[in-house]
C-alpha cells in the first residue's frame, strides 16, 4: 500500500495504491481540492465543499463558522464565501443543514482517511455505484455515498450532535478504469453522517 498526498497552489489530490484485498494492485486518484471552472469575472462557479469543510481548518472552527455560534464577523464572511452558508432575513444562516459534519483530523490520520475513502470508492465502483467504469469516461454525481472510516472521527453539530465513523459524501468517477488499473474520482461535497 502506498499513499501520496499532493498539494500545490491549485489542487490537492490523494493518490492511493493498494490491492484493496484483490489479486491486483489498483491506483485510486482522488481530487479533493480543485478550484473548478471560473466565471467571466474569475470567481469560482462552484465551491468544493468537501475541501473547504474538511481540509481548510480544524473541525471546531468550521462548525462554529457554519452555525455562526461564537463566530467573529470575519469568520462569518468566510463562511458565506467558502462554506456555502446562505443568510435569512435576520442575517442568520438560512435553512441550516439538519446537521453539520466535519472530519476531525485530530482523531484520524489524514493518510488513513485517504485510504479508507479510496477503499470505499473502489468497492462502490465494483458494485456498480459509478456506472460502467470500463467504458464510460465519467459517472454522474453520487450523493450520500457512505464512507466508513472505522474510527469515530466525524464530528457533528446541530440536530444530530455527536461523533460517528461514517460520513456521506458527493462524489463522481472522472475517468475510466484504464489498463493499468488506474481510476480517478472527484469528491465534491459532504452530505452528513450515518
Amino acid at each position: 500500500m502506498k499513499i501520496d498526498i499532493r498539494e500545490c497552489f491549485a489542487y490537492e489530490a490523494w493518490i492511493i495504491s493498494s490491492n484493496f484485498g484483490t489479486p491486483h494492485s489498483h491506483r485510486i486518484y482522488i481530487r479533493v481540492l480543485y478550484p473548478g471552472a471560473r466565471d467571466v469575472a474569475g470567481a469560482p462557479q462552484a465551491k468544493n465543499l468537501f475541501a473547504n469543510k474538511h481540509l481548510k481548518e480544524d473541525a471546531a472552527t468550521v462548525l462554529r463558522k457554519r452555525s455562526f455560534q461564537g463566530a467573529t464577523d470575519d469568520e462569518k464572511w468566510d463562511a458565506l464565501a467558502t462554506l456555502n452558508v446562505k443568510l435569512n432575513a435576520h442575517l442568520l444562516p438560512a435553512n441550516p443543514p439538519h446537521t453539520n459534519t466535519v472530519i476531525d483530523f485530530e482523531r484520524i490520520d489524514k493518510k488513513l482517511a485517504a485510504y479508507k475513502l479510496a477503499e470505499a470508492l473502489f468497492q462502490g465502483m465494483y458494485v456498480g455505484k459509478f456506472g460502467d467504469f470500463r467504458n464510460l469516461d465519467e459517472s454522474a454525481y453520487v450523493n450520500n455515498f457512505p464512507v466508513d472510516f472505522g474510527i469515530p472521527c466525524i464530528v457533528s453539530a446541530g440536530a444530530l450532535t455527536g461523533v460517528a465513523n461514517i460520513i456521506k459524501i458527493g462524489v463522481r468517477r472522472i475517468s475510466i478504469l484504464n489498463s493499468r488499473n488506474h481510476v480517478s474520482f472527484d469528491v465534491n461535497h459532504c452530505a452528513g453522517t450515518a
